[in-house]
C-alpha cells in the first residue's frame, strides 16, 4: 500500500511533559502518547527545556528548520545538531535541549527496538537517485518545493512538507528520483525483527 500524506493528514498531539505540540506525521497504530511501535513527528521547539520520556523506545531527532540545538543526554557529552542532523538516544534518556539562536522545528523518529530495526538517512542532491528497500515500512518526506519519484514505476509527486508511506511486503521495491534542483528529503527505513 502506498499513500501520500499531506498536512491535512497529520495530527496535532500534546507533548507528553505539555511544554509543546508535536505535529504526527504517521504512525503504525493506536491513538496515545504510548500506543505505538513506531511514530514520526514534527516539532516546534520554541525554548530550552526537558524532553518527554518513551519507555523501551528509540529516539533519533534532526534539526529540520532553525540554527541548531544542543542536547544533553544522560552523562553524556553535550551534542549539538546543526540543520539536517541527527542523533539516536533512547527513550527513557533524560534528555534537556538548548536552542542555538532561537526557535527550531525537529523531525523525530521514536519505535520500538525490540519489534524494529531503523535507517535514516537525509538525501540533499540535485541529481536523480535511486535505490531498493525490502523494508516493512518505508517513508519519505520532502522538503523540496516539488519531488517526483516512482515505486516499482508508479509515478508520486511530493509537495513541501509530504510524505509519501509505504506498507510492504517484504518484497524489495525499487524507488526512484527525478533529477531536479534543490531536492532535499528524507528516507525512514523500518525493518521487522
Amino acid at each position: 500500500m502506498v499513500q501520500v500524506l499531506t498536512a491535512q493528514d497529520y495530527r496535532s498531539m500534546p507533548w507528553k511533559n505539555g511544554q509543546g505540540v508535536t505535529l504526527e506525521v504517521a504512525r503504525s497504530h493506536g491513538e496515545g502518547l504510548d500506543d505505538f511501535d513506531w511514530r514520526v513527528s514534527i516539532a516546534d521547539v520554541k525554548a530550552a527545556g526537558p524532553f518527554s520520556h518513551f519507555l523501551n523506545r528509540q529516539r533519533i531527532i534532526g534539526v529540520l528548520e532553525g540554527n541548531g540545538m544542543t542536547l544533553l543526554v544522560d552523562d553524556q557529552s553535550p551534542v549539538t545538531l546543526q540543520q539536517k542532523e541527527f542523533f539516536a538516544f533512547k527513550g527513557e534518556s533524560n534528555v534537556h535541549a538548548e536552542l542555538v539562536k532561537g526557535a527550531i522545528r525537529d523531525f523525530n523518529l521514536i519505535y520500538n527496538p525490540a519489534k524494529y530495526s531503523a535507517r535514516l538517512q537525509w538525501v540533499n542532491s540535485a541529481s536523480g537517485s535511486s535505490w531498493i528497500s525490502d523494508a516493512a515500512q518505508i517513508l519519505i518526506f520532502s522538503t523540496a518545493p516539488s519531488m517526483s519519484l516512482d515505486v516499482n514505476s508508479q509515478p508520486f509527486v511530493l509537495k513541501h512538507f509530504e510524505t509519501l508511506l509505504v506498507r510492504n511486503n517484504i518484497q524489495p521495491l525499487q524507488f526512484s528520483t527525478q533529477q531536479s534542483a534543490g531536492q532535499d528529503f528524507c528516507i525512514i527505513e523500518l525493518f521487522i525483527k
